[in-house]
């Protein structure tokens, strides 16, 4: 009994002077208490523990659970007397720990000693659920109020994470461009997300410089305590942005048969008539609601048509062929080939080899094109010609080039079909006169089936049947000279 009494006592006596002692660990310090074997960001994927030792010492680190079991052994770093051991969440058989808090501790073999460091780590390797009202095809222009001029959602998560804004735009090569990005992000459950047609690494509630007409992938992404990140969209691909939505910015534009596109309430139509400077003469106006604005009918002729309204503007073709002898071709095919805009919505850009929409709205720069034919009209009349009248080569391979037609000028047009040279030839066929003035034109096989045309290749029509002329001074000196 006495013996017994002695080794508690002894006990107690050496418990006392260890609590007493200064502990033999210096400045322990835990990076990354919350982590995730999963965690976007690397240095999140570990939680880790960095610690000095008094003396020199056999050292082990350990991992224990919420019920004070020991369930790993972490492999140790030595720096001098510095120690750093990083735990990745696997249990000592290889598998993952469930999701939960720990415990580091060290086990000192020659003070015989396990000392646990009261600070938690929270193993989390469950990204969050997240819910989001973000409805598709919506509409907004830069500037305007309310919903026509920003697209608002919540997003609801089931734990505190960030929540942050991404707006990208694909490129007509593929490339997706990151546009605006939130800065200046918080812990919460819930947020609302809205974008206002702008760019930048910004605030939410910030505002940058508004971004051109065009589809733009409007989503975001969710990043929890443990680094585990939800991203929408999760891949860029063709139906595959959910629960992303793609968004149109419109401001004005028009479709190759005159159709408004925008949430303007009030728009502006001029009709001009380009000579050798663009956009030429006014020949006329109209102003009212989309829709309700219509131009008087025109004479042949080739026009640009201006549509205005809220400080933007936008151009467009009209060709009136009339009972002109002499008609210019808009080549519809080539300018809309070489559209990247995207009419379904889909978020990605309409270029070969998918099929390409003719009544897409014209894409912005479309003016230096038809100040280019319009000047090509200017120099036919300075020939001699009274009267250019203009058609597309849509109307031609629907209809063929009118009876009253002598001559055809074509330039800058590229892109043609099968049907289009038959038109063609029977043209010449029935004696009329086709004019090709450059080298690049009817250089890109496409076919046509509906309103929608597909990019064969490069392949150069076989214009030999057609015996084009090359300049209009040649036209005139011809015997059957048909300009005259």
């Amino acid at each position: 009994m006495l013996a017994l009494v002695a080794g508690a006592a002894a006990f107690f006596v050496r418990a006392q002077i260890l609590k007493s002692a200064p502990s033999p660990i210096i400045a322990p310090t835990i990076t990354s208490a919350t982590f995730s074997p999963n965690a976007y960001k690397p240095r999140r994927r570990h939680a880790t523990l960095t610690v000095g030792l008094r003396k020199p010492d056999t050292a082990t680190v350990l991992i224990f659970d919420a019920t004070d079991r020991a369930i790993a052994t972490v492999p140790v770093v030595r720096k001098g007397k510095q120690l750093r051991a990083a735990w990745g969440g696997k249990l000592a058989n290889g598998t993952l720990a469930p999701d939960g808090p720990y415990r580091f501790a060290i086990s000192l073999k020659q003070q015989e000693r396990i000392i646990r460091i009261p600070d938690p780590i929270i193993l989390d390797a469950t990204p969050p659920t997240v819910e989001s009202t973000a409805k598709p095809g919506q509409r907004i222009s830069p500037g305007l109020d309310g919903a026509a001029g920003t697209y608002t959602f919540t997003l609801s998560a089931n734990e505190p994470v960030r929540f942050r804004l991404d707006v990208r735009q694909i490129e007509p090569s593929g490339s997706a461009r990151l546009l605006r990005r939130e800065t200046d992000l918080k812990w919460a459950q819930r947020k609302e997300l809205h974008w206002s047609a702008d760019i930048g690494n910004l605030p939410l509630d910030t505002l940058g410089e508004f971004v051109e007409p065009g589809s733009y992938i409007v989503g975001w992404h969710a990043e929890d305590r443990g680094g585990n990140l939800v991203n929408a969209p999760e891949v860029v691909k063709p139906n595959e942005l959910a629960p992303a939505q793609v968004v149109g910015v419109e401001t004005v534009a028009l479709t190759p048969t005159l159709q408004p596109v925008t949430l303007l309430a009030d728009v502006t139509l001029v009709r001009h008539r380009p000579r050798t400077n663009f956009p030429g003469d006014v020949v006329a106006r109209a102003k009212g609601a989309p829709g309700a604005a219509t131009l008087p009918p025109a004479t042949p002729g080739f026009y640009a048509i201006q549509i205005a309204g809220g400080g933007w503007e936008a151009w467009a073709p009209e060709a009136r062929a009339g009972r002109a002898r002499v008609l210019v071709m808009e080549p519809l095919y080539s300018w809309q080939a070489a559209n990247p805009t995207d009419a379904d919505r889909s978020g990605f850009p309409d270029v070969p080899p998918a099929p390409l929409a003719l009544d897409r709205p014209f894409a912005p720069g479309i003016e230096t094109a038809l100040a280019k034919l319009g000047r090509t009209v200017a120099a036919t009349r300075r020939s001699g010609v009274q009267t250019v009248g203009a058609i597309t080569d849509q109307r031609i391979e629907a209809r063929g080039v009118p009876r009253s037609a002598r001559v055809l000028i074509i330039t800058d047009a590229p892109v043609w079909t099968a049907d289009l040279l038959v038109r063609l030839r029977a043209f010449v066929a029935r004696g009329g006169r086709v004019v090709i003035l450059d080298s690049v034109s009817l250089t890109r096989k496409a076919t046509l089936s509906g309103n929608a045309l597909t990019i064969v290749g490069p392949e150069a029509a076989n214009t030999s049947g057609l015996n084009p002329s090359s300049s209009l001074s040649g036209l005139q000196s011809s015997r059957t000279n048909p300009l005259t």
